[in-house]
């Protein structure tokens, strides 16, 4: 009875996913605390399509400093903030951009070349996390691709960048996980 009779009288809020399909940054957020005003706030589309974060306010174009009560739409922004950090730990959500791309390289198959370039500059410790996923898609590029050699040598060299990273003392405890595709997941047979 006491909970049902207290009002919301502000709201944060944060996207765990980006535009561009990847999770949300690593680190301090300053979350955006909206004025509850009646019932507007208890219907989540009312405010899922404004900003989260201050970033993300002046992304928009709007300052996130100055005049301490602006009004988006429907809800006022209020002058206090909220901070929150995070850690995102996923096997199947990535924070680079690059690796997404090439994980779903058939989207858009225009920047592939780029993104097979692009991930020898990702961080050893993101590509190992999605070791079985980066080769499935390496061979699966290698053989969709077989009657050119336009990927031929990108993804020869990316498969020798994933086994150099395996290599390093720094991801050894990964050698066993590519041990085990290559004895139980690798099907490439146009690649073998």
């Amino acid at each position: 009875a006491k909970d049902k009779s207290e009002k919301i009288f502000a709201l944060a809020f944060v996207k765990l996913m980006r535009y561009d399909g990847t999770t949300l940054r690593d680190g301090e957020h300053d979350l955006i605390v909206y004025k509850a005003e009646a019932k507007k706030l208890e219907d989540a589309s009312t405010y899922l399509s404004l900003p989260s974060t201050k970033i993300e306010l002046e992304e928009k174009g709007h300052s996130a400093t100055g005049k301490s009560m602006q009004n988006l739409g429907s809800c006022t922004i209020s002058k206090d903030s909220f901070q929150i950090s995070t850690l995102v730990c996923s096997t199947k959500l990535t924070q680079n951009v690059d690796l997404l791309g090439l994980l779903k390289w058939r989207w858009n198959t225009d920047l592939l070349q780029q993104n097979l370039k692009q991930l020898m500059k990702v961080d050893g410790g993101e590509v190992v996390k999605f070791l079985q996923d980066t080769l499935d898609a390496l061979f699966n590029i290698m053989m969709e691709n077989s009657e050119s050699e336009t990927f031929d040598t990108l993804v020869f060299d990316a498969l020798v960048f994933i086994i150099g990273l395996i290599a390093d003392r720094k991801f050894q405890h990964f050698n066993p996980v590519l041990e085990t595709y290559i004895k139980k997941h690798f099907s490439a047979t146009l690649a073998y």
